[in-house]
Order: structure tokens, then C-alpha cells, then sequence
């Protein structure tokens, strides 16, 4: 009896302990936000390659699983495999689907980079005629307004003072002798040299552990795909662990959905992105653009953003082939926004289906939300992440509004000016 008696007790001192418990962490962290902060950004730094690991492995999921079903039913006997055959054949299966990876990336920048390396070369190459063409296109402009050449003369003679003065209080009094100069080149020139030396030393380390982390990431996609079963069987039973199991149930299906949603459209939106790339490099190269492979390159990385990527991609495409040939400038306007409207209404849909089910306000909402929040990673995941949000309330409003046995339809509540359950019941004693 005593043995009972004490339960309330105890459960009243470990409610007590929880709330001051959280109450001290909500202390801490309103004020010690700034190293909360640095020990969050230390973490990710540390716990990086993780995370790219990760993204490697849910990016190789549907190759890994299309190659081990293959592997599987291509081996004698299938029927009959044990579970170290099937380790083996799932780990030749993560072996292939990385050479193919590999092989695609490879295929890829084999046929871009030297392109667009001959693109980039010639864009520099005609910077000079660029700028005799800007040039001359404002002294044309000049010569028919008199009071803005006058404007711009006044700037010029300005600006060639300034240079004027500049070289005889800086530059020349410090060459004026040997000890002068060596004095200027040790305190001006030097710290400056000195800045950029670190800065491109700074660059190099950078890249170095850029490398390393993707090494690193490459290992853990391979534990990820390997493991990929014991992990998510081990995810449930802690769920199930928790909670009830209609709301353990519950949890699994959310998370099974959100997958669905997630990987849907990043590889179907790299995929229609390719596509959208090699259609922009045929068609630039048969309507002679400038600078075909950079202006495909530019319009298929982009592309993945959704809605705002085309848009994105042709205004510098744009603005190049406009310094070549304004004229040619405007029929490739044209052709994007054709190109646009195929891949949105033809090739979108047909590969992308119905993956997010959002409508194109929340797919404008979402983009906007998570860019600002994020930039460029959350315009990208934006659009997949707040449909998964999406699909979580609506799952919860049904089961609310079943829960008190009420209509799901969107279709009933619109037009409504009485409350819901008064016209539930006038309907109700109508029928009958």
C-alpha cells in the first residue's frame, strides 16, 4: 500500500524536475543564443560529410533498388536466396549503381566542359569588342543628345583629374628614390599581396577539404545503402517504442509519404532538367546562338529551380547573345519561352506526375519562404519539403474532421453562412 501511495508523488516530483529542467534550457538558450549558434554551425561543419552521405545515398536509392531487382531476378533460383546472398547482390548492386553515377557525371562533363570552356574563352576573347560596340553605341547616343554628352564629358574630365591627382600624391612621390619606394612597396603594396596570397591559399584549403569530405560522404553512402534496412527497421521500433500504435502507424505512413513526395521530384527534376539541357544545346546549335553549350548549361542548371529557373537562367543567356546580335537576342526570348512552356505542360507533368500535389500558389509561396530563408538549396527543396508539410495538415485535418464526423470534402465548406452541424442536421431531418 505504501509502495502505491508514493506513485503520485513521484510523478508530481518528476513533472517538477521536467519543468524547471525546461525551463533552465529555455534560459540558456534566449541568453546564450550566439554560442548556441556557434555550437550548432561546428557541429554541422563536423557532421558534414554526413549529411552529404546521406544525400548521395538517397540520390543513388532508386538506382541501388532498380539494379538489386534486376541482380535478383536475373540469379538462379531467386526464390531460394538466403540473407547473405541478398547481402551480396545488394552490395554488387551499391557497387554498380556508384560506377554508373560515375560514369554518368563523367559522360556529362566530358561532353560540356570543353564547350564551355570554348565558350567562356571566346566570351573573353570579345570583351574588347564588346566594348567598342557599348562604345559606340553611346557616342550614337550622344550625338543626338547634346546636354547628356555635355553630362558625360563633365564626368570624364572629372574622372581623369581624380586620376590625374591620384598618380601625382600617391604613386610618384613614393618613386621619387630608392628608399622611398622600398618604404612604399613594405607598408602599401605588401599587406595587399600579402591578402591575396591568403586569400588563394585560403581557396586551396577549401577545396582540399571539399575533396575530403566527399570521399568521406562516398564511405558513408556505401554503409547507408548497405545498412539502409537495419536502419529504417530500427527507426520503427523506437517509434513503436513511444507511441501508441495507431500513432506509431500513423508516424510510419507520414514518413513513407514524405519519401515518396521527396524523392519523386528531385530525381524526376533532374532528370527533366538534363532533358531540358540537351533540347536547349541542339536547338541553340541549330539556330546558330553564340555560345551554345554555356547558354544549354545555364538553362539546365537552372531549370531545377521550379518556376522561377527559367527565368533565372535566360536573363544572363540573354544578355550575352544580346551583346553579340540584338536581333538574335529576341528570337531566343522566344524560343525559351516556348521551350518553357513545353517543359512545363508536356515533360514536367509526364515526369514529375503528381509528385508534390501542391497548386501553383503554394509552389510560389514555398519557393519565395524557403529561398529567403535559405537561398538557392531552399528554392531548390523548397517546393518538395512544404509539400510534405502540406500533406502532414491535411492528414490531420481529415482525421479531425472525421473524428467529429464530419464531411472531408473541400466542396462542402464552400458557400457555408450558417454553421456546419445546424445544416448537417437540417439535411439530415430533410432526408428523412
Amino acid at each position: 500500500m505504501r509502495r502505491t501511495d508514493k506513485h503520485p508523488y513521484l510523478a508530481a516530483g518528476l513533472t517538477a524536475f521536467a519543468v524547471i529542467a525546461a525551463s533552465l534550457c529555455l534560459f540558456f538558450l534566449m541568453f546564450h543564443a550566439t554560442k548556441v549558434n556557434q555550437f550548432l554551425t561546428t557541429l554541422s561543419n563536423i557532421l558534414r560529410p554526413i549529411f552529404m552521405g546521406m544525400v548521395i545515398a538517397f540520390l543513388l536509392l532508386p538506382i541501388h533498388r532498380a539494379i538489386l531487382k534486376f541482380l535478383t531476378a536475373i540469379t538462379p533460383e531467386h526464390r531460394r536466396l538466403g540473407s547473405r546472398d541478398i547481402a551480396f547482390l545488394s552490395f554488387v548492386a551499391i557497387i554498380l549503381s556508384l560506377l554508373l553515377a560515375f560514369f554518368l557525371i563523367y559522360l556529362l562533363l566530358a561532353m560540356v566542359i570543353p564547350q564551355v570552356y570554348d565558350s567562356v574563352v571566346g566570351l573573353v576573347q570579345s570583351i574588347p569588342d564588346y566594348i567598342e560596340v557599348v562604345q559606340g553605341w553611346i557616342q550614337t547616343f550622344f550625338e543626338d543628345n547634346p546636354e547628356i554628352q555635355a553630362a558625360a564629358m563633365s564626368a570624364y574630365t572629372s574622372a581623369a583629374a581624380s586620376l590625374e591627382q591620384w598618380l601625382n600624391s600617391d604613386i610618384l612621390p613614393n618613386l621619387e628614390s630608392v628608399s622611398t619606394t622600398f618604404q612604399w612597396v613594405r607598408t602599401t603594396v605588401m599587406p595587399n599581396l600579402t591578402g591575396v596570397v591568403a586569400g588563394v591559399s585560403g581557396m586551396l584549403v577549401g577545396f582540399l577539404v571539399l575533396v575530403k569530405d566527399l570521399l568521406i560522404a562516398m564511405i558513408v553512402s556505401v554503409y547507408l545503402l548497405a545498412r539502409k534496412d537495419i536502419f529504417a527497421a530500427q527507426s520503427k521500433k523506437i517509434v513503436y517504442s513511444l507511441f501508441r500504435t495507431d500513432i506509431a502507424d500513423l508516424l510510419v505512413g507520414e514518413v513513407r509519404s514524405a519519401y515518396k513526395i521527396m524523392s519523386g521530384f528531385i530525381n524526376g527534376k533532374l532528370l527533366d532538367s538534363l532533358i531540358i539541357g540537351i533540347i536547349c544545346l541542339v536547338c541553340c546549335n541549330l539556330l546558330k546562338f553564340p555560345y551554345p553549350a554555356l547558354v544549354a548549361t545555364i538553362i539546365g542548371v537552372t531549370n531545377i529551380i521550379p518556376f522561377f529557373g527559367p527565368f533565372i537562367g535566360a536573363i544572363p543567356c540573354g544578355l550575352l547573345i544580346f551583346l553579340v546580335n540584338p536581333l538574335q537576342a529576341i528570337y531566343f526570348a522566344i524560343f525559351i519561352l516556348v521551350l518553357q512552356q513545353f517543359d512545363g505542360n508536356i515533360l514536367g507533368p509526364k515526369i514529375l506526375g503528381e509528385s508534390t500535389g501542391l497548386a501553383s500558389f503554394w509552389v510560389l509561396f514555398s519557393i519565395l519562404l524557403f529561398g529567403g530563408l535559405f537561398g538557392f538549396a531552399g528554392m531548390v527543396l523548397g517546393v518538395p519539403v512544404f509539400a510534405m508539410i502540406y500533406s502532414i495538415i491535411s492528414r490531420l485535418v481529415a482525421y479531425g474532421l472525421r473524428s467529429r464526423g464530419l464531411p472531408v470534402d473541400t466542396k462542402d465548406y464552400m458557400g457555408r453562412t450558417q454553421p456546419l452541424k445546424q445544416i448537417s442536421r437540417e439535411e439530415k431531418e430533410y432526408e428523412q
